[in-house]
C-alpha cells in the first residue's frame, strides 16, 4: 500500500468508510499551478515579447543601460502581479486536498467557502489525464447522473474551460503517472469484486453526501 507521512485532514477522513483504505493524498503543486492554473507562464512571455520588441525596434540605438532604464517599470509591474498571482496560488493550493480511495475519490478546495465532493468509482463514466512536461499532470472525471458540479464553486479543483459540463479534476499534481496507475488499479480492482460477487453497488452513507459546498 502506498505509504503516506500524514493523514488527510479529520473533515475528509470523517466522509470515508471505515472499511476503505486510503490509497493516495496529495494536493496542487504550487510551482505547476501558478504557471497553468494561474497564467503566470503567460505574464513571463509577456514580458519576454516586451524585451525582443523593444531591443528590436531600438537596435542600434541603444545602450545595455538605456535599454534597462526602458524595460525597468515593465519589470516591476511583471514582478508585482508575478508576487500576487503567487500568493493567490497559495491561498488556493493549501487547503486543496485530494484523496484516493479503494472505493472513491475526495476533492476538498476552497478557503472561505469549502466545496467538497465525494464521487465512488461506479459513478464515473471516464477518466482522462493531462501530463505537463514536468511530471505534473491533471486527472479529470467525467460523472454518470445529471448532477451538475458548479464550475466556480469548484475551481481550481474542474477541467479548465469545460463551462457546461464541469469535470472534478485533480490539479496540476506531482507524478501524475504514478497516481493516476494507483486511481486506474483501485477502480479496476472495485469494479472486479462487483462483477465477481454479481451484485451492484450500494449506496452508503458517504455515497449519499456526494456534494457540498
Amino acid at each position: 500500500m502506498y505509504k503516506i507521512d500524514k493523514a488527510p485532514p479529520k473533515d475528509v477522513l470523517s466522509v470515508i468508510p471505515e472499511n476503505e483504505d486510503v490509497i493516495w493524498h496529495g494536493r496542487p503543486n504550487l510551482r505547476r499551478f501558478s504557471l497553468s492554473a494561474l497564467g503566470l507562464r503567460y505574464l513571463m512571455l509577456y514580458l519576454l515579447v516586451i524585451s525582443i520588441t523593444t531591443f528590436l525596434s531600438n537596435f542600434g540605438n541603444v545602450t545595455l543601460l538605456l535599454f534597462l532604464q526602458m524595460m525597468f517599470p515593465y519589470i516591476i509591474s511583471c514582478c508585482l502581479a508575478g508576487i500576487i498571482l503567487v500568493m493567490i496560488g497559495i491561498s488556493q493550493v493549501m487547503p486543496t486536498v485530494y484523496v484516493i480511495t479503494s472505493e472513491r475519490i475526495i476533492i476538498k478546495s476552497g478557503f472561505a467557502l469549502i466545496f467538497m465532493l465525494n464521487v465512488p468509482f461506479h459513478k464515473m463514466a471516464n477518466i482522462d489525464k493531462k501530463v505537463y512536461n514536468d511530471g505534473c499532470g491533471d486527472i479529470s472525471f467525467k460523472l454518470i447522473g445529471n448532477k451538475r458540479i458548479p464550475f466556480f464553486a469548484g475551481w481550481p479543483s474542474v477541467r479548465p474551460w469545460y463551462f457546461n459540463d464541469p469535470e472534478p479534476t485533480f490539479r496540476c499534481i506531482p507524478d501524475v503517472d504514478v497516481v493516476a496507475l494507483k486511481l486506474t488499479n483501485a477502480a479496476q480492482s472495485r469494479i472486479s469484486e462487483k462483477r465477481s460477487a454479481g451484485t451492484k453497488p450500494k449506496n452508503s452513507e458517504s455515497d449519499k453526501k456526494e456534494m457540498t459546498a
